[in-house]
Parts: structure tokens; sequence; C-alpha cells
């Protein structure tokens, strides 16, 4: 096996193992984006998802701490799908990287 092929196979193993953890963390945050609508003058927060190909919103109270904490829930996942996102376009040039050096 040559140098260049080991070297390659190491990048591989890295990246994949990489992809697993941001898909562990991907797990544990929430999806969707934050709405607001407004009524009588109040404003009311909800989380909007898609479940079963269905947009749902779930109401998530006012409580300005909780909403902070859930805005940053919701940056953090989109930080971490566009990691994801590049590492998965790293392995598909390494996977072809790999086929031509062998």
């Amino acid at each position: 096996m040559s140098y260049i092929t080991a070297t390659i196979e190491r990048e591989i193993e890295k990246l994949s193992a990489l992809l697993g953890l941001y898909e562990k963390r991907l797990d544990a945050l929430p999806k969707g984006s934050l709405r607001v609508k407004e009524r009588n003058s109040k404003s009311y927060y909800y989380l909007s998802y898609r479940k079963n190909g269905k947009v749902v919103s779930d109401y998530v109270g006012n409580d300005e701490a909780m909403l902070r904490s859930l805005k940053e829930q919701l940056d953090r996942r989109q930080d971490i799908e566009r990691l994801r996102k590049a590492i998965k376009h790293e392995l598909r040039l390494m996977n072809k990287a790999m086929e031509v050096a062998k």
C-alpha cells in the first residue's frame, strides 16, 4: 500500500468519525425555526418543523431565557448541518481519490 493510499484511508476514517459525532449532536438539538405570531398585540412564540411531511408548530412560551436558549440551539444546529454537508463533500472527494490511487 502506498503512502498516498494510507493517508487517504486515514483521512476517510477521521472524517467518518467526525460525521458520526455530528450526527449524534444533531439528534440532541431541536429541528425547525422559531416563529412569532402576533395576536391582540401580544407575541406568541412557536417552534415550526416538519413531521411526516407536514409542518407542525409547537407553542414554546414567552420566557426570554428559554427563547434565547432555543435560538442558540437552533443556530448551533444550522452550524453543525453546514459542517456535516462539508464533511460529506470531503468524503466523496476522498473516496474518488481512493479509486484513482488504487
